[in-house]
């Protein structure tokens, strides 16, 4: 008789034992999967920043390209007149101001047209 319940007492240790087991492998499942998911979330976000820096770079240059568009193009007369300036020793702000030439243009001019020649 003690040894039925000694059998009977260890089956159901065993039982519950298994099904302690069985609980704790899908909970490693459960965060197995919840891990994955948290890698790849976060190497999703690890590439969105260069792609919205990337966004922001485009719209600043979208911006500056369109200032240009608006900005009206230097008549015949303007860089006449930015040459004789650029002879008579203007600077770099004269001509770009009084010309509306760009800095790059303006420089340009002063090269071909030194002061003095």
């Amino acid at each position: 008789m003690w040894l039925d319940v000694g059998v009977a007492i260890l089956l159901v240790l065993g039982l519950l034992q298994s099904a302690l087991l069985f609980h704790l492998w899908r909970q490693s499942a459960q965060l197995r999967q919840r891990v994955q998911m948290l890698s790849h979330s976060a190497a999703h976000a690890f590439t969105d920043v260069p792609t919205s820096m990337l966004v922001t770079a485009l719209g600043r240059l979208e911006r500056q390209m369109r200032q240009l568009e608006q900005q009206p193009a230097p008549t015949h007369q303007a860089y006449e007149l930015a040459q004789q300036l650029a002879r008579e020793g203007a600077d770099l702000e004269q001509l770009v101001s009084r010309c509306g030439l760009s800095r790059d243009e303006a420089r340009l001019v002063m090269q071909m047209h030194p002061a003095g020649s």
